[in-house]
């Protein structure tokens, strides 16, 4: 009957110290790499998928590329299956990943066969790019590859898009006479005189902006701009919002760690609503956003700041010590975690069981720092001679939780 009335006790006391928040999680989406490169033999790769969402992965529906599952809950892993490349011509493709307000994508490229039947091509992409707007034209320069005959030129309006061939050209620059208005991303290939081709190189961008024929004026400044961070104190995702400007085509964003202080700029966006900061800082930073055209920049907007703070939960429980007892007075002694996922404890409770209502009660009040508690116990002794005492920490986020350490006064012992 002692062990049961025990159990019971430890369950309620359980109940009664944990807590946790009820937070929802905003929705993550990332992959554990954003190219596969394969030569002409093919192959397969795992790549990991980390959420806390549904995602599924949009079917490139083509005969040499297959990908299992196509769907999934969570963390997981999807795999990916190239087979062999028989033509001399090189394979590229673009995969998207998507949740519900996420999405993320890979691309997969495989060089073709020589026309010796060597999978392997010698031919490296090419590198040292250089890109600048040149008049109405964007001008792309690079270094030569050896065994290169001629450079192919692709472009996409986004970083992780679908890149298309727009043009090659046997020196070592090319001209793009038709860029979009704002940003266009370029990735290379060399090829050679039979036609087999290099992966794509690592893309560079360019700003493309038209010249002022006087009918036009730099955008305002954004307004509504406003920080938080949408992940957690483990896995931040510091977002900066604005409202959108009219005649902007894209937005510079800025950081300072002090409101008046020097802003550096950390991110280019042509999405008019918001960014996020790959690369927080902890403690509290200021943003500001200029919206951009082809004229020029705006003036900086209002800043908005956020305080992010590693580890910035509620404490973990305590773990117990040597705790000892004399004939009136019990020593409860503990060390509080530190490891990561533990926030740092504001204040400390010695917390006793009425041995009456069996409810507890806070004895005593004790800084986050405290580890150890001295009380006399004889008034907080139960008919079967037990006294239940625990420590409970506590911050801003909420309290630790725990089990009770629980003494036996009849046999002068500790149960756990």
């Amino acid at each position: 009957m002692k062990n049961i009335t025990y159990i019971l006790a430890t369950l309620v006391f359980a109940l009664a110290l944990f807590s946790c928040g009820d937070d929802k999680e905003k929705e993550t989406l990332e992959i554990s790499t954003a190219s596969i490169n394969l030569n002409a033999n093919g192959g397969s790769q795992s790549i990991q998928v980390f959420s806390n969402t549904s995602w599924f992965v949009t079917d490139p529906n083509i005969s040499w590329c297959r990908i299992s599952p196509l769907s999934g809950n969570g963390n997981g892993s999807i795999q990916v299956v190239i087979d062999e490349n028989n033509s001399t011509t090189n394979r590229n493709i673009t995969i998207s990943i998507n949740a519900n307000s996420k999405h993320t994508s890979f691309d997969i490229s495989q060089t073709g066969m020589t026309n010796g039947g060597n999978s392997e091509t010698s031919l490296d992409p090419p590198t040292n790019i250089n890109i600048a707007q040149s008049g109405t034209s964007v001008e792309i320069s690079w270094s030569s590859v050896i065994g290169a005959s001629q450079y192919n030129i692709y472009r996409s309006i986004s970083s992780s898009g679908t890149y298309s061939k727009i043009g090659h050209s046997t020196n070592l620059s090319f001209y793009d006479s038709s860029p979009s208005i704002g940003y266009n991303y370029y990735k290379l290939t060399s090829a050679n005189s039979d036609g087999v081709e290099s992966i794509l190189s690592n893309y560079v961008s360019c700003n493309y902006t038209l010249s002022n024929g006087g009918n036009e004026t730099k955008p305002d400044s954004p307004t509504g701009v406003t920080v938080s961070n949408d992940g957690n104190s483990l896995v931040p995702l510091i977002t900066i919002r604005w409202n959108s400007v009219p005649d902007a085509t894209s937005y510079k964003v800025y950081r300072s760690s002090s409101a008046s202080g020097t802003y550096s700029q950390i991110e280019s966006s042509t999405t008019n609503t918001f960014l996020v900061d790959s690369n927080p800082r902890e403690g509290t930073s200021y943003y500001k956003v200029k919206a951009i055209n082809s004229v020029g920049e705006s003036e900086y907007s209002a800043y908005a700041s956020v305080n992010y703070k590693a580890n910035d939960v509620a404490p973990c429980p305590v773990a117990y010590g040597n705790c000892s007892v004399s004939t009136t007075t019990m020593t409860i002694r503990w060390t509080v975690p530190t490891s990561s996922g533990c926030g740092t404890p504001a204040k400390a409770y010695l917390r006793v069981r009425n041995p009456r209502s069996r409810e507890y009660t806070d004895l005593q009040t004790l800084s986050g720092t405290a580890n150890s508690a001295s009380f006399s116990y004889g008034m907080w002794i139960d008919s079967d001679g037990y006294v239940y005492v625990g420590i409970i920490t506590e911050n801003d986020k909420g309290t630790s939780g725990g089990l009770p350490k629980v003494y036996d006064t009849k046999n002068k012992k500790w149960i756990n």
